[in-house]
């Protein structure tokens, strides 16, 4: 079969969701002709790029002046004060049919990010559909998405033949009364489950190395909480914070504490894989909205070593992995008595470090977080 993936921007760095999506390939390839059409809003790599070793056709705003201005008048009438999510679908579906045109693609596979890409892929008649809803639409979590996004998002998930989506967001969706009875839903994690077995490297300075790594989200993220319990540590201690935003945290907050201190901005995948295998200690923080999962939680599960969990909420979908994992600390950011907390986390920290969760336990406990695993239910979508 042909395979069609509408995405946003793959060059030069692609988001969260095409990353995640994109460890599925490997299992896709084998067996179906795949292809991305990319849009992008600057300046356009050569137009026959690949990425992840699959052709990638990308295209920019090529609508005549004409249907640009009527596309543009459209779109402030129908998405007012959004995200110009219309305006963008209508001109992927447009390189979608013209595409197709080309190739009669069988089936189109999308994610929820970017959202105009879900809304161009629900409007392709004759066509298999597979939506991976990997973030929750911002309805049913923080509430500050668009109307348009509010009226579009059941009639998006009314076309799809198969939703892959996480347990959280499915219950949210049945409870905001969004997911039709004809949905065909299965329930998996991020593909991010797989043994890479990377070894760390040497040091000699004795320290107790922790990492945060991900996007330093200070809204929905904030760390105030770890770094009330940092400021009790000493400098047996060397706290790593690596990713976006990381490198303006003592910018934005008030950091007092004997360990060592370092920040760096967003690295590359690998160097983040190696950080953690290096760390003794993985740092993860809930978010503050409901539903949303940070996919580091399951990065940090996959490494087998000790983590330390922050939730902000009792809901929180970290537990329902972290609950789980048998090397964790869980604790709520609603615990008041800060000394015993900072007590119990350094206890943790002392006594873990060094240890490794068996990965037979890991592959078994999270098997629906597996890249082949969740490539496969989509392979039976496709060749059902």
């Amino acid at each position: 079969m042909k395979v069609l993936i509408p995405t946003g921007a793959l060059f030069p760095q692609p988001g969260n969701n095409a990353v995640l999506l994109s460890l599925l390939l490997p299992y896709l390839q084998g067996k179906h002709q795949l292809r991305y059409l990319s849009f992008s809003g600057g300046k356009a790599p050569p137009s026959h790029a690949s990425y992840q070793n699959v052709p990638v056709t990308v295209f920019q705003d090529d609508f005549s002046r004409p249907q640009h201005l009527l596309c543009a008048v459209a779109s402030k009438l129908v998405d007012r004060n959004g995200f110009s999510d219309y305006y963008n679908a209508r001109l992927m579906l447009r390189h979608i049919e013209n595409l197709d045109r080309l190739s009669a693609f069988d089936a189109l596979i999308a994610t929820m990010e970017p959202f105009f890409a879900a809304d161009a892929v629900s409007r392709m008649p004759g066509k298999k559909k597979i939506l991976y809803l990997m973030d929750p639409p911002a309805m049913i979590s923080n509430g500050t998405g668009s109307a348009y996004r509010d009226r579009r998002i059941r009639q998006i998930l009314e076309q799809q033949d198969l939703i892959l989506t996480t347990p959280f967001i499915q219950q949210a969706l049945l409870e905001h009364g969004l997911l039709p009875d004809s949905a065909a839903v299965r329930t998996v994690g991020f593909p991010l489950i797989e043994d890479r077995r990377l070894a760390a490297r040497p040091r000699e300075d004795g320290k107790i190395r922790l990492l945060f790594c991900g996007w330093l989200y200070s809204d929905i993220r904030s760390p105030r909480y770890f770094l009330d319990i940092l400021s009790r540590l000493d400098e047996c201690f060397a706290v790593t914070f690596m990713g976006r935003e990381c490198e303006k945290l003592t910018e934005r907050f008030a950091v007092h504490t004997k360990a060592e201190l370092i920040t760096l901005p967003q690295q590359p995948y690998e160097a983040a894989l190696q950080a953690m295998a290096d760390a003794d200690v993985l740092i993860n923080i809930g978010n503050s909205v409901p539903v949303h999962m940070p996919s580091k939680t399951l990065e940090y599960i996959n490494t087998g070593k000790p983590i330390v969990n922050f939730y902000k909420m009792d809901n929180c979908p970290t537990l329902y992995y972290t609950n789980r994992y048998p090397l964790c600390l869980n604790l709520s950011e609603r615990e008041a008595e800060l000394d015993a907390a900072a007590a119990r986390f350094i206890d943790f920290c002392v006594t873990s470090k060094g240890k490794v969760v068996d990965r037979g336990l890991i592959e078994r406990e999270y098997a629906d977080c597996a890249p082949q695993y969740i490539a496969n239910v989509i392979l039976d979508a496709l060749e059902s």
